[in-house]
């Protein structure tokens, strides 16, 4: 029997369909680059994908991670392709790669894919963690300001509150006004909490579901303060991912799809899309760019200037390697710099902010003392 039929029949879905089947495994991206990048080394050491697979499946001690990489011997060994195999893992692979896969798969270079798709992981978890890095001294610091409002309010007050009546004392407003707060928090706690739960819930709904996901990133693009370092942070995945795949000779209506998608941003695809329909109507990818509505020919408040420029230059000369790696690079410095004035401008507001906090506290304690003093 040819070898091809042999394929043919190994590769039908009827015949195997475990090896079909999607999973919904889910690893975080520290263990997918470490995976990457294991895979890629022993690529590259004229290794066999399943041997590859098999001596990483000894090596590592994630369960998850090993789980999947015996999944993928067992794919690999029924004659599956790889970018098949990779995307039955819908939660680990992204369109972005699997499509960078398929295209190096065809030419015989698959080492050469993994590592792109390494390099992109790592360029991303880097401007994940500027991000989380600017946030994460305001976000304890209010943590910690409102569990320390909670035991006073909870704890402190309502003991500070049986004193005064005991003494008749004539309490300030601020005294009072903090007296019925905690008297309002002791009776509605667990309605309160309740609340916050079932917010979290729709918050969670409203950020992941696929009909109201646009609306979401459509407000983070908006979202006070931290809007410019969003954009900024899509831009250069953007940039980079449009390189990548232009550079790999892939087409570019097929570039913009991918690229979009692995944004992670549904307004951004949306606008990417509207491009996509434009191109096949022959206008210039720069002049989409930076128009936002191609009959009114507004500015494009999503792709600046310098985005379009580059594109604009790129369609000229066809010298995207450089321009668009560079743009990239730009804006990884650009998101440095912002957050590192994000810190500094952020560290004394929250410190005049708890301070605010701990005297109000304070002064409603001591206020009823001091008339106490002047009856005496």
């Amino acid at each position: 029997m040819n070898i091809f039929k042999k394929l043919k029949i190994w590769n039908n879905k009827e015949n195997n369909p475990n090896i079909y089947s999607k999973s919904s495994l889910k690893i975080n991206i520290k263990n997918k680059i470490v995976f990457l990048d294991q895979l890629s080394n022993l690529i590259n050491s004229s290794i066999p994908i399943t041997n590859s697979l098999k001596i990483i499946s000894y090596q590592t001690r994630n369960k998850k991670v090993k789980r999947m990489v015996l999944e993928l011997i067992e794919k690999t060994n029924q004659w599956l392709w790889l970018k098949d195999a990779f995307s039955c893992y819908y939660k680990i692979f992204s369109t972005f790669d699997l499509s960078i896969i398929e295209m190096w798969e065809v030419t015989w270079k698959i080492w050469d894919s993994i590592d792109i798709i390494k390099n992109k992981e790592e360029k991303d978890k880097e401007i994940r963690w500027k991000i989380v890095w600017a946030l994460i001294y305001p976000a304890v610091i209010i943590v910690l300001s409102i569990s320390m409002i909670l035991v006073f309010m909870l704890f402190v007050i309502p003991k500070i509150q049986d004193m005064y009546k005991s003494a008749k004392v004539n309490l300030p407003w601020l005294t009072q006004s903090v007296i019925n707060t905690s008297n309002f928090l002791q009776e509605h706690f667990t309605s309160l909490i309740i609340w916050l739960i079932w917010i979290i819930i729709l918050f969670i709904i409203f950020k992941n579901s696929k009909y109201t996901k646009i609306y979401f990133d459509k407000y983070l693009l908006k979202m006070p303060l931290f809007w410019w370092l969003i954009k900024k942070k899509i831009l250069s995945l953007f940039a980079s991912s449009l390189w990548t795949l232009l550079s790999s000779w892939v087409i570019i209506n097929k570039s913009l799809e991918i690229a979009s998608k692995s944004l992670e941003n549904a307004y951004y695809e949306k606008e990417v899309a509207k491009i996509i329909e434009w191109i096949s109507k022959w206008l210039d990818l720069s002049t989409l760019m930076w128009i936002n509505d191609i009959t009114k020919w507004k500015e494009n408040a999503y792709f600046p200037i310098e985005f379009s420029s580059v594109v604009k230059i790129w369609e000229q000369t066809w010298k995207t390697s450089d321009l668009l790696l560079k743009l990239s690079v730009k804006f990884n410095k650009e998101i440095d710099v912002f957050v590192k004035n994000l810190q500094t401008a952020i560290e004394p507001i929250v410190i005049i902010w708890v301070w605010l906090i701990v005297w109000t506290l304070i002064m409603a304690i001591m206020l009823p003392f001091f008339n106490m003093v002047k009856v005496i």
